[in-house]
């Protein structure tokens, strides 16, 4: 027997260490919950873990922007809507309107009411935002830019791809214009018309006092009035350009002369390689141009007079511009919402520098604004089903996004969280060892008391 190292103790020791180590941690996974509370409890199971939560905190946050991008798209679908409202009695009263039955003072009172809707019509399209962002101002929408001064950008279809498009400008629009001369009678009246409006001249008329009925009437068919040189005839020039803009006279005692109109824009959309068209169909409506080009393509833009004939102009459409929304927990997983700009601009009731193009005045003029009205309303509802569309997409999107982070956590559990009935099984075994562990160690001690009876005897 050997009493300066004792074998036994140490033994008993190492193993009372290990028992006391591994019931600690067990220990602190059941007090925790996590399988893996330090790199040391499994270093490639901590990373895989990690990376794992970063992709759930990740998805989470992407099913949070998709809730936000439909607050978004609902602000802007109630304003759409409040728009469309504001259209359908515009078009009201343009069928009221085109009833021979008013006189030029009954429809004006129409015309001041589309008037005032339309300045609403831009006052929502200029106020409706969210958190500071337009919605149907045109700045959250794909941008276009061209390579010459005088062009607009009207809308441009998801249809058409991000490239160049080429145009050579023919002509641009004009405005109707016409004369008319008059006669002051030496008794009873004379009575010129505009446009089917009558104007009666009396003897105590002079020609300035003549000048401001023909100019009364004329503002409310949107006419401009000059003088043509020293006689007694007044030049007429329509506010606004295009085919839709008209002139008739009937001068005193004379059948009504041959209606004149305006002249619309005309381009020559460039066909072959490099251009961008492949089979395109030119629209015109005054100033403003549509180009289709196979099925769903739409590009309409404006043009100015200052435009130089002749040139070809490049039109680059790009893919930016419009609302990204992270919809994935990684770089480029986005979509693209496109609110396209909502105003009597882009609606074709207004000229760019704010000139009517509707006019209820006269009978034509109010069947025309049927009619715009009609491409008006189809065009808000095509805008109010694209948002639609994103929406029930984003719908989609957040269930998918649900259903990942229900299966990522679930693996990252497997990886992670402690097995709570294997784990005090462990617990149970281990403080069974280190108990008797203890005990042993006592034991292993109290064995060199042996060596006193040795000594003893």
């Amino acid at each position: 027997m050997r009493i300066n190292h004792n074998i036994s103790a140490k033994l008993s020791n190492v193993n009372l260490k290990r028992a006391d180590t591994r019931t600690a941690s067990a220990l602190e996974r059941l007090s925790s919950g996590y399988k893996i509370n330090k790199a040391s409890d499994d270093s490639s199971g901590m990373a895989i873990s990690n990376r794992m939560r970063a992709q759930i905190n990740a998805l989470d946050q992407a099913s949070r922007n998709s809730e936000d991008s439909q607050c978004i798209i609902q602000t802007a679908e109630g304003a759409l809507a409040e728009i469309e409202a504001l259209i359908q009695r515009m078009r009201e009263l343009s069928v009221q309107a085109a009833n021979d039955v008013y006189t030029i003072e009954d429809r004006d009172a129409a015309q001041k009411e589309i008037n005032d809707l339309m300045d609403e019509v831009d006052r929502i399209a200029s106020t409706t935002e969210f958190n500071g962002h337009g919605l149907l101002d045109g700045t959250l929408t794909r941008v276009v830019t061209y390579s010459e001064n005088g062009f607009s950008s009207l809308s441009v279809s998801s249809e058409v791809k991000s490239g160049v498009y080429q145009v050579v400008v023919n002509q641009t629009a004009k405005p109707a214009q016409d004369s008319i001369s008059y006669t002051i009678p030496a008794e009873g009246t004379s009575t010129i018309c505009i446009n089917e409006a009558s104007i009666t001249i009396e003897p105590t008329d002079t020609h300035a006092s003549v000048k401001q009925k023909v100019v009364d009437v004329c503002d409310k068919l949107g006419i401009n009035v000059t003088d043509n040189g020293p006689g007694n005839a007044f030049d007429l020039t329509t506010d606004a350009n295009g085919k839709s803009q008209f002139i008739q006279v009937q001068e005193a005692g004379q059948p009504p002369k041959p209606i004149v109109r305006g002249t619309d824009a005309d381009v020559t959309a460039v066909v072959g390689a490099g251009s961008g068209f492949a089979a395109p169909t030119c629209v015109y409506d005054g100033n403003n141009v549509t180009i289709l080009d196979n099925s769903g393509f739409k590009m309409q833009f404006a043009i100015e007079d200052s435009v130089t004939l002749g040139n070809t102009v490049d039109m680059t459409v790009y893919d930016t511009g419009s609302m990204l929304v992270q919809i994935g927990a990684n770089e480029h997983q986005d979509v693209s919402i496109d609110f396209m700009e909502v105003s009597c601009r882009t609606l074709k009731f207004r000229e760019s520098d704010g000139t009517n193009l509707i006019n209820v005045c006269s009978q034509e003029g109010a069947g025309r604004a049927i009619s715009v009205f009609d491409d008006a309303i189809r065009s808000v509802s095509s805008a109010r089903s694209t948002l639609g569309a994103y929406q029930n997409r984003l719908d989609s999107t957040m269930s998918s996004l649900d259903v990942s982070v229900e299966n990522l956590t679930d693996a990252m559990s497997r990886i992670r969280d402690t097995d709570m009935a294997a784990e005090m099984t462990d617990y149970t075994q281990m403080s069974v060892l280190s108990q008797a562990a203890t005990s042993m160690l006592a034991q292993a001690n109290n064995r060199p008391q042996q060596v006193m009876s040795l000594l003893q005897s």
